[in-house]
């Protein structure tokens, strides 16, 4: 197991190197902590870091290595919380999604929190510009605090009833007529759209609880873009696409509710007059 973590503060190395062994359920004489320069350096370690300084907003990155020998292997949100208390700064590390920019962070109290981070160009280091965070950190009071709706755009979501649709389509692809594929492309799109909003409803506004107005916004075109796409799809496609939009329609009733003022300006349809049940828009 490795994990990359940045530090947004100093750090001991005696303490890292016993947070690191508790972290692996190894003694601190089975862990080598060394910056990256150093050359006499026990690989055979079950837990090998290696530390070097970087740049901008942040003090230190830490490559840490968990081999055969460790007794654990923890999730990285695990070894960013246990390092972050022992050391007692903020710990980062880079979340999954496709943002390059998106971060996790860890105060050493245990509080999570989103943040946007930016690679810098700094001579010979690493340099690091952490732009802004969710949720306030004391221990960096000069950091924007703000939403931070990049990571929700690129949260993906299942869309069951869509991939099914799309699997039929492919089998039945003989049946359409050849310039009808753009027709059936775009409708599949705007389909996928629509679900996908109402997937993120129905878990609860992943992956952060909450989602962008502008964002449903934009969704709810799509489902308006829906009805006309279906309009151009030929024939031997235009019954499975009902079907699956009045599957996808009845779960979003399901989940929503007639609201007195609409959640978002928009148009006249009644998806545009129904607010979800599990608050999230903001």
């Amino acid at each position: 197991m490795t994990y990359d973590l940045l530090l947004a503060g100093g750090f001991d190395r005696a303490a890292l190197a016993a947070a690191l062994a508790d972290l692996a359920g190894v003694t601190v004489d089975a862990v080598d902590v060394a910056d990256r320069d150093a050359e006499d350096r026990a690989w055979d370690s079950p837990v090998l870091c290696t530390y070097e300084p970087v740049a901008g907003d942040l003090s230190w990155l830490l490559d840490i290595y968990l081999g055969a020998g460790a007794a654990q292997q923890p999730e990285i949100s695990v070894a960013a919380q246990l390092i972050a208390a022992r050391l007692g700064t903020p710990v980062l590390w880079a979340a999954q999604e496709f943002p390059p920019s998106a971060y996790w962070l860890i105060t050493p109290d245990g509080t999570r929190t989103r943040a946007r981070v930016y690679d810098e160009e700094n001579g010979d280091l690493a340099a690091y510009r952490l732009d802004a965070v969710e949720k306030p950190v004391p221990q960096l009071p000069s950091v924007r605090v703000e939403r931070l709706p990049e990571v929700i755009r690129e949260h993906r979501v299942p869309t069951p009833v869509t991939d099914e649709l799309a699997a039929w389509l492919a089998d039945e692809n003989t049946v359409l007529r050849g310039d009808s594929h753009d027709a059936v492309r775009q409708a599949l799109t705007y389909l996928a759209v629509w679900e996908q909003l109402i997937e993120r409803i129905a878990a609860g506004w992943p992956p952060d609880g909450w989602y962008p107005t502008d964002f449903y916004r934009d969704d709810l075109t799509a489902r308006d873009q829906l009805d006309a796409a279906v309009t151009r799809l030929p024939a031997a496609a235009t019954g499975r696409f009902r079907w699956a939009i009045g599957h996808v329609d009845e779960k979003f009733k399901a989940l929503t509710h007639p609201a007195t003022t609409p959640p978002v300006p928009g148009g006249d349809a009644w998806w545009w007059q129904r607010v979800p049940d599990k608050p999230g828009l903001a």
